[in-house]
């Protein structure tokens, strides 16, 4: 959650950023889920929120379409490399919970409720809280999101 400056001055990724990244992915999931046949669109939306931070291709290094928008990118702490689908996958498994029940008609949406959303509020509380700003998805791939430089 931190840009490390050359003087060893860190910085703080914008919360706020970080939400709006995150707002971008969850609506190309639910477009997703909408536009392509029924069971393959919430799939694929699925797979999309959980593997997209580790896209490492063309424009994209550990980046989804929401961070390449807000220009922040997912970092492998260990390997000080972006992050990979491995690293996405862990790191979006609390947000994926949510997603999933909220493609799942009528009970899903129950379940999101109880859930999926009260996990949601904890993964924003732990990046306003937590001094590093890192997130429980953050701790479980051991990776941090950085601002990406112009």
């Amino acid at each position: 959650m931190f840009l490390v400056l050359p003087l060893g001055v860190t910085i703080k990724v914008s919360v706020a950023n970080r939400l709006v990244a995150k707002f971008i992915d969850l609506l190309i999931v639910f477009f997703l889920a909408k536009v392509l046949p029924e069971i393959v669109g919430p799939l694929v939306g699925f797979v999309y929120s959980l593997l997209a931070d580790g896209i490492n291709m063309g424009q994209f290094e550990g980046q989804s379409v929401g961070k390449k928008i807000m220009k922040l990118r997912v970092m492998n702490l260990p390997r000080k490399k972006p992050a990979d689908f491995r690293d996405s996958a862990l790191r979006n498994t609390p947000v994926g919970v949510a997603t999933i029940f909220a493609l799942i008609p009528f009970w899903g949406w129950i379940i999101l409720a109880l859930v999926g959303i009260p996990l949601m509020i904890m993964e924003i509380y732990l990046m306003v809280s937590v001094d590093s700003g890192h997130r429980l998805g953050d701790v479980m791939a051991d990776t941090e999101v950085v601002e990406v430089k112009a």
